[in-house]
């Protein structure tokens, strides 16, 4: 029995123990199209929980952001046009410092983004004490902050000899 059908029949918490024991081979060829798609049905999974609690949280009057003009603000935002282009812009961005988790461009391709913060503007008596909401930026949103990061360091880089390329 391969890893997705073990994960799908439940064994989820040995599946995922496995990959971690495959280490660096777990992007080999023989091992990367189960690995990805685990990871494919996690987000799946994902996606479908993080609708469930969404609907939950409305229907206990959680405070999100009643008019959200920026696409960090919606608490969720479904992948859109363009995500796998800007997943490629992400890895090149990063590719100095390190790579991006597969996990993460598996999260961005299904899920999006989520933002279930509290909207302290409108009410600043969250009613749960300790709460610690799930909050992804939007793949545009994480790019603008590294081509910010990016720019303010293209100077640290160039001055010590190194050329920082962050597209």
């Amino acid at each position: 029995m391969n890893l997705l059908e073990r994960y799908l029949q439940g064994d989820t918490v040995r599946v995922y123990e496995e990959i971690e024991r495959m280490g660096q081979n777990a992007f080999e060829r023989n091992n990367l199209s189960e690995v990805k798609a685990v990871l494919t049905e996690t987000m799946n999974r994902i996606a479908y929980n993080l609708g469930v609690i969404y609907v939950a949280l409305v229907d206990e009057k959680y405070c999100f952001k009643k008019n959200p003009r920026h696409d960090f603000e919606f608490p969720l935002l479904k992948p859109r046009w363009g995500t796998q282009l800007r997943i490629r812009r992400l890895e090149r961005a990063v590719r100095i410092l390190g790579y991006v988790p597969l996990s993460l461009k598996i999260f961005y391709r299904i899920v999006g983004s989520c933002n279930f913060a509290w909207d302290y503007d409108a009410n600043d008596k969250i009613p749960w004490e300790g709460a610690d909401p799930i909050q992804i930026s939007p793949i545009i949103d994480l790019l603008a902050e590294i081509k910010q990061i990016g720019d303010s360091l293209a100077g640290f880089f160039l001055v010590r000899g190194f050329f920082f390329d962050s597209w």
